[in-house]
């Protein structure tokens, strides 16, 4: 017997039975009676094309958002944790079927809208080994009788619990806050109509025959030309496409058809149900094509508020229902799912980049705080943590005054002078939380630069210098640092122009220069670069060489000599080159830029606990060219022994340890 002959069997003996209610099949299959006389069930209701347009949109843009497990990292930040069991099954394939993770997410909202829960069994073996399977509503439910126990029925009628630490609930509109109910359960009068009016336009169009007026012609017709008649009559006038046309026939008097207003208004109520619809689905109107009342001024914002008013309470409720389901207490510490939102928000690009300014120019927000806002991580080294502020407007933190400045206690000439003192100290102190922001990734290349040095070199020592003698050795040092040196300009390109970059704006504001001086400020950082490289290169080899002379001179072994500088290095330094190729960086990069806008004089600063020689520095002031040191002795007063000077310096550090600054100067 064939499966629809069986199934129509079955229907008839079930019809047979006494206690059959032909009302109750019809609610259990069909959906209970709407006053419109439709019913409508889960199902059948994504016949209107509102309410499937509705849900289509709602499930693919959450399905088609970026779900993403995230670690919270101290800083504050957070990075994708690509290592979580659970990430591939949230970002890519939730169980073992074929299955993808759009899939699931677009079943599970469509579940969630129209029956009012989603439910997902966390089916597991193991910690490592969960699979995600999702469950049909209408055949899963809460034990009435055990609260923490969920019951479905697989299509083999078999009955699974499953424990409540193993489900994935999330109810729709809900009383208790556990069970839900859908859109459907609500709206079915609403949609109860909306069908109806499709079922009228259906009947009205496809079955009517609506002329658009009569012939009457002499009532003793013969039968024969009223067959004629019919057949010709329905061949022309039957059908959507023939409708409203005059019938005519030879000898006959025209009478006009008008239709009933109740049926034009009834077909012009089908638009007013995609609006009722949208309001049920808490979507704007123009996402289900109904632009009747947008206009290209207002599609924009209420994108916008589609964004924050209907998707975002989504997705934030199925973000925390998944973050107590997927994680136990001891990770929902550093744990948590997201769904990325922001790349809907990408047309108001202009008006939040505005924002970001206003706040960043005011000292508000650091870039930090921006990028936090943008779901990005800080930047490194505490770099992103600066605050900038106009010149004109004075960070109080940032003034070093030992006395406070008062109109009373100082003259006119006094008061002017020392603004002009707080004003320059403040953006010169700018400049140096900057520079200690730096520090650190000056640091990290110190760190890597050095230890890849190291390595050639101890290799060269024990495949050289110990085998086949001192010649060999410096031969290959004259060969090996010219080719080092390109390794130097790739590690340290990035640092350098980075934090040239960063000191550009800083330093024009000191000087209130709004001046294009990027071509010559570029030349600089090229040149500068090649200088960085130079100094590194002679002051290794400089090193090695007098190294093995000592040795070679003092009789002792070379190659260890050697080794003992290497681990030298290695200790100290890293260090070194974090603070003085930070210190150096700093003053070279901010004389260029007053340079190049036109400053023809500088001063030295000093901060912190300064040394005599730094002491003695403060505050002098030179020519943009000129020399804070010349080359040779420099012994001030106070100053146990003299500073020996190798070349002439024109902007710190002066000497070893050194953290003095420069700015400006009238």
């Amino acid at each position: 017997m064939k499966l629809t002959k069986r199934i129509s069997s079955a229907i008839r003996a079930f019809r047979s039975f006494e206690d059959y209610d032909e009302a109750k099949w019809l609610e259990w299959t069909q959906g209970p009676l709407a006053r419109s006389g439709i019913r409508v069930n889960e199902v059948s209701s994504l016949n209107i094309s509102g309410i499937y347009a509705a849900v289509n949109f709602i499930a693919g843009t959450i399905a088609s958002m970026p779900k993403v497990i995230y670690r919270q990292l101290p800083n504050g930040g957070k990075i994708r944790a690509f290592e979580h069991p659970l990430y591939d099954r949230l970002h890519n394939k939730p169980n073992s079927s074929d299955l993808t993770s759009w899939q699931w997410i677009f079943t599970s909202i469509v579940h969630k809208y129209l029956w009012g829960n989603w439910y997902t069994w966390i089916n597991t073996d193991s910690y490592k080994n969960r699979e995600l399977i999702p469950l049909l509503p209408d055949k899963t439910h809460i034990d009435p009788f055990d609260r923490d126990v969920y019951i479905t029925r697989t299509e083999k009628l078999k009955y699974i619990r499953i424990p409540r630490s193993q489900m994935l609930h999330i109810p729709h509109f809900s009383f208790d806050g556990i069970e839900g109910r859908g859109v459907v359960y609500f709206a079915r009068e609403s949609l109860g109509i909306a069908r109806a009016l499709d079922e009228f336009a259906g009947a009205f169009f496809g079955n009517g025959v609506h002329p658009g007026g009569f012939v009457e012609v002499d009532p003793g017709m013969k039968e024969e030309t009223r067959k004629e008649l019919q057949k010709d009559f329905n061949e022309k006038y039957r059908g959507l496409g023939k409708m409203w046309k005059v019938i005519f026939l030879a000898g006959g008097k025209f009478n006009p058809e008008e239709i009933d207003p109740g049926k034009a208004q009834a077909l012009e109520s089908r638009q007013f149900s995609i609006v009722e619809v949208a309001r049920w689905m808490n979507l704007p109107p123009h996402i289900l094509r109904e632009l009747s009342r947008a206009t290209f001024s207002n599609i924009e914002q209420q994108g916008i508020e589609l964004v924050i008013y209907s998707l975002l309470p989504i997705t934030t409720q199925i973000e925390q229902a998944m973050n107590i389901a997927f994680f136990d207490e001891e990770e929902r510490r550093d744990h948590f799912i997201k769904f990325e939102l922001k790349g809907l928000l990408r047309g108001d690009l202009k008006t939040r980049t505005e924002f970001y300014n206003a706040m960043l120019d005011r000292g508000v927000f650091n870039a930090d705080m921006v990028l936090d806002l943008e779901d990005m991580n800080p930047q490194p080294g505490g770099l992103g943590q600066v605050f900038i502020v106009p010149l004109n407007m004075v960070n109080k933190k940032l003034i070093v005054s030992p006395q406070p400045l008062t109109i009373e206690s100082k003259s006119r000439p006094e008061i002017e002078s020392r603004t002009v003192q707080i004003v320059e100290r403040r953006t010169s102190a700018l400049r140096r939380k900057l520079t200690i922001a730096y520090k650190v990734q000056f640091d990290e290349y110190g760190k890597r630069i050095v230890k890849l040095e190291v390595d050639e070199v101890r290799s060269a020592v024990d495949s050289l210098l110990k085998k086949r003698g001192i010649t060999d050795f410096l031969s290959w040092l004259e060969s090996f640092y010219p080719e080092f040196s390109k390794e130097i300009d790739m590690q340290a390109a990035p640092l350098i122009t980075s934090y040239a970059s960063a000191v550009l704006p800083i330093a024009q504001d000191e000087v209130g220069s709004d001046s294009d001086i990027s071509i010559q400020y570029q030349d600089f950082q090229r040149e500068y670069r090649e200088y960085f490289t130079d100094r590194h290169i002679k002051s290794s080899k400089g090193q090695l060489q007098a190294v093995v002379a000592g040795a070679q001179e003092a009789g002792d072994n070379e190659a260890e000599a050697v080794l003992q500088r290497l681990e030298e290095w290695e200790e100290r330094r890293p260090d070194k080159i974090s603070m003085r190729e930070s210190v150096r960086a700093e003053s070279a990069f901010a004389r260029s830029v007053f340079g190049f806008c036109g400053i023809m004089k500088i001063k030295s600063i000093a901060f912190g606990t300064n040394c005599p020689y730094c002491s003695a520095l403060n505050g002098k002031v030179i020519g943009i060219n000129e020399y804070f040191l010349t080359k040779g002795d420099f012994q001030p007063d106070g100053a146990d022994k003299p500073l020996t000077v190798t070349s002439n310096r024109s902007h710190p550090p002066y000497h070893d340890g050194c953290d003095c600054g420069i700015e400006s100067s009238n």
